[in-house]
């Protein structure tokens, strides 16, 4: 992953992003976005500037109300949501761990309804398994969580 990480964030807060790239794939540029509204946000991970997928991440109440009044949270009491695919390939079971991945980090630490929308070339054909799959996820979640951080 890129040594030098420089987030871009206006001045409201509304708006955060940075650029990086992949270890192990230098050619490939990511962009990773978040816009923030008052009962939504929404993520964008480009991948060379291209997204292809979209994704609706749905928040229960609950959710949004305890992580509001600060209660201790854990993945026992949080109901993980399920994303659900608005555009792309319903047959890429890797895009879809991916945003349940990302659903799953959304609901444990900034829970709010989110649009998730990504490149999922990236990552391959969905039924074919690749060693630098788990890198891959591993890779977009670090960076989505350097999204929520202040």
């Amino acid at each position: 992953m890129s040594s030098e990480l420089s987030i871009t964030q206006d001045p409201t807060g509304f708006s955060k992003s940075f650029t990086t790239k992949f270890l192990n794939d230098p050619n490939t540029e990511f962009f990773f976005h978040k816009i923030e509204l008052a009962d939504k946000q929404i993520i964008s991970i480009h991948t060379n500037g291209i997204i292809d997928t979209t994704f609706e991440i749905p928040m229960s109440t609950k959710a949004t109300i305890n992580y509001a009044s600060s209660m201790e949270l854990d993945g026992e009491t949080v109901g993980i949501p399920e994303p659900v695919l608005l555009v792309g390939d319903h047959a890429n079971m890797k895009i879809q761990v991916v945003a349940s991945q990302i659903a799953k980090l959304i609901a444990l630490q900034h829970p709010k309804s989110t649009v998730l929308s990504i490149g999922s070339r990236w990552f391959g054909r969905g039924d074919e398994v690749e060693e630098s799959d788990f890198e891959k996820c591993l890779f977009v979640i670090e960076n989505v969580k350097k999204l929520f951080q202040i």
